[in-house]
């Protein structure tokens, strides 16, 4: 890729970027890199979005996020990101496993997730995608978060591309689902339902597409965590 990266093993797929293992034949050294799908880069809006914030994306420094080492196109027209290669998996392997993590352990997760957040929001970068998924675990234990710039890009795509780019309804805020203006209290609502996951393993709302959200918030607030589970305090 590039004359730089030797592509390797397919590790994760989303709506829409395939991620790669792959070797910087300059640095010598593995990297996780995520290749736009080839029918997105035929959308001129989107991949100029997509440029801007990978760019933003790799201003961003912080313990808790995934750093951006490098970003750009190929002779072939390929739009990619290269960033640290993470090989312990994502929170959703972890909640998908049925291993349990004590309240506290949750909460210290949290508390490494709301300061990435915070970095990037002060940064005025609002990632729009929180989930298990884009939560990545370190060989120590600790969470990083991912997927800033391919989250903002999305914003390019028609509303039927929507769910597909951005995953599950079940982590979107209410304004998000409805199309309206995203802020960074829409990233703590994303937070939110990942914190009630990770205590419960069940999402506050079981929805199946953004138009439900709204259906479901009407119908009153969700069983407190204490009720599914009776660990949490």
């Amino acid at each position: 890729i590039d004359g730089r990266y030797e592509r390797r093993d397919l590790v994760g797929s989303g709506g829409m970027a395939h991620v790669y293992l792959a070797h910087d034949e300059v640095l010598g050294r593995d990297v996780a890199l995520k290749l736009l799908k080839p029918r997105y880069a035929e959308n001129e809006e989107l991949v100029e979005r997509f440029r801007r914030e990978a760019k933003s994306a790799a201003s961003l420094s912080h313990p808790h996020i995934v750093p951006v080492f490098d970003w750009g196109e190929t002779g072939d027209g390929t739009y990619y990101i290269a960033m640290e290669y993470l090989p312990g998996g994502t929170l959703r392997d972890l909640i998908a496993s049925g291993k349990t993590l004590p309240p506290r352990a949750v909460v210290e997760v949290a508390l490494e997730i709301a300061e990435a957040l915070q970095a990037a929001h002060k940064r005025g970068i609002i990632h729009r995608d929180i989930k298990p998924r884009n939560l990545l675990i370190t060989d120590s234990g600790h969470i990083k978060v991912t997927d800033f710039g391919i989250a903002r890009a999305a914003e390019a795509t028609t509303v039927s591309d929507l769910g597909d780019i951005l995953g599950s309804a079940k982590y979107m805020s209410p304004e998000q689902a409805a199309g309206g203006q995203v802020g960074p209290a829409s990233d703590l609502y994303s937070l939110g339902v990942v914190l009630y996951e990770m205590l419960t393993g069940t999402v506050p709302y079981a929805v199946d597409t953004p138009w439900d959200v709204a259906v479901e918030h009407g119908g009153g607030p969700p069983p407190r965590p204490r009720e599914v589970n009776p660990e949490v305090p």
